[in-house]
């Protein structure tokens, strides 16, 4: 029988237990402010910013994940400490041992308040380069709408030119639909997502964008929400794309719901209502869509320019996800 890990002592808490865990230094090394922001005192930790000395060591990366303190802080979960870091001039785009920058980590951790003071003060809603991973594809993978809306508010590129050239998987819009979280995917579309890789400015291998294709890729993941389809045809998507064999969807053999929906579609061009609603939207550009609802227009025309009446559809996700998360807890 092998040797078992020691239990803990009864003077050694769970909280001391964690902070050895997460903050390890050296004799010689300043961790005040490593430990105050993983505790979340936010009094001591204001304490030891007001320390000259100590102010030195608030971008220190300490083993073993090499976190400096605002890092630590967003761990932490105080939304106060890492607002008092980030005044005293901390480096908001460091990164730990994994590449993971304070708003990535944040992100992953679905904490939206800390999120927006991380952007607010200009992080880069991208993350680092030195992970191949975004916060955008984190939100889009957990479902956290909030957390899309966020970051595409914040300048996120939802098409990821890079990662598509060097053939690394991560496109944000066609994760959405392979784990069946159609608010991200509205999120996306409605931010100015490209429907089709195809019409990207930079050169994309063909076989990506066979693989990537998003009508296959709703008929295999989220075969049971036709809405995916409905949207992506409003959005001028190509419901005749190849896949990576030459194949269209209406050659897959299986049907569903969202295969219903696409044969029904293919012989229905957009209405001429909904051709202006794209060029109106082409029009003012992908980064000018986030100023849509200050246009000066009749206000009843906003709803159907921003894709509202896919809204139904977001909300009854929202609430099957919401009631999904709380039988897991019980």
């Amino acid at each position: 029988m092998g040797e078992m890990e020691a239990p803990l002592t009864t003077q050694e808490s769970a909280q001391e237990y964690m902070m050895n865990l997460m903050v390890d230094g050296d004799d010689e090394d300043d961790v005040r402010l490593h430990l105050a922001a993983l505790c979340g005192d936010t009094l001591g930790l204001t304490r030891v910013l007001a320390d000259p000395h100590a102010t030195d060591w608030i971008n220190y990366r300490v083993r073993p994940y090499l976190s400096p303190p605002l890092r630590l802080a967003v761990s932490g979960g105080s939304v106060e400490c890492v607002q008092a870091l980030v005044n005293a001039g901390a480096d908001i785009e460091l990164e730990d041992v994994k590449g993971q920058t304070p708003l990535f980590v944040a992100t992953s951790q679905k904490k939206p308040d800390i999120m927006k003071i991380l952007l607010e003060a200009g992080a880069n809603p991208d993350g680092s380069r030195k992970n191949r991973c975004t916060p955008l594809l984190v939100a889009v993978r957990d479902g956290f709408t909030l957390g899309v809306k966020l970051l595409l508010e914040y300048g996120a590129d939802p098409e990821p030119c890079e990662q598509f050239v060097t053939c690394v998987p991560g496109w944000p819009l066609h994760h959405s639909i392979v784990y069946a979280h159609f608010p991200c995917f509205l999120e996306l579309l409605r931010a100015g997502a490209t429907p089709s890789l195809n019409t990207l400015p930079c050169q994309i291998n063909a076989k990506v964008v066979a693989r990537l294709s998003i009508p296959h890729a709703v008929l295999k993941y989220a075969k049971d929400h036709p809405e995916f389809i409905k949207l992506y045809h409003e959005c001028g998507g190509n419901l005749r794309q190849p896949n990576l064999a030459g194949t269209s969807c209406m050659e897959e053999p299986e049907n569903s719901p969202a295969k219903e929906t696409l044969l029904c579609l293919l012989g229905m061009p957009l209405s001429l209502k909904s051709l202006c609603r794209l060029l109106i939207r082409q029009t003012l550009g992908h980064d000018n869509l986030r100023y849509l609802t200050s246009l000066d227009i009749p206000a009843c025309l906003i709803p159907f320019l921003n894709f509202e009446e896919f809204n139904c559809y977001a909300l009854k996700a929202e609430q099957t996800l919401c009631h999904e998360t709380l039988c897991k807890k019980d």
